[in-house]
């Protein structure tokens, strides 16, 4: 898909969402949510700075909710 496709069809950009893909799949096999590094590692960004820019992101159009102040506690909305 193309990203204007991609956002007019998730709302999210083509990041975002292999971001959120990457902790869907790290959630459904570890049972646990992936700590900054591994999502920066898994998903190829240079700095935690950047996940956590696109988590708060994903954060505020409802497709993740992380608890404050708790390490790995990232939960999945959208499916």
């Amino acid at each position: 898909l193309h990203m204007g496709n991609i956002f007019m069809k998730y709302g999210i950009t083509e990041k975002q969402l292999k971001l959120f893909n990457f902790i869907k799949n790290y959630i459904n096999e570890n049972t646990i949510s992936p700590s900054y590094e591994e999502m920066k590692m898994g998903v190829g960004l240079k700095s935690k700075c950047s996940v956590s820019a696109r988590i708060k992101q994903l954060q505020k159009r409802g497709w993740l909710k992380k608890l404050p102040g708790k390490n790995r506690s990232i939960q999945v909305i959208k499916i």
